[in-house]
């Protein structure tokens, strides 16, 4: 039994440990070809060092900030 929705099931039995470029790693230590990554790394593949970088930066400044309630300055350099 779970508390994961029937909607969440999984396609496959793939467990996902880790992800580099557009390779998948499972837990059983399979590589797969991640044909299904989803829009946060359909262009720079899983944990692109750059993009590592910049996410690690500003989690170490900011998290959150409701755009409709305060700006910040990454909203205002986009």
């Amino acid at each position: 039994m779970t508390q994961l929705s029937e909607h969440l099931r999984q396609a496959t039995p793939v467990v996902a440990q880790r992800g580099e470029g557009v390779h998948l790693y499972g837990v059983d230590g399979r590589r797969y070809l991640d044909f299904t990554a989803g829009i946060g790394v359909t262009s720079t593949g899983h944990c692109h060092p750059r993009v590592v970088a910049a996410a690690q930066e500003q989690v170490g400044t900011l998290i959150h900030g409701q755009y409709t309630t305060v700006m910040h300055q990454p909203l205002q350099r986009l």
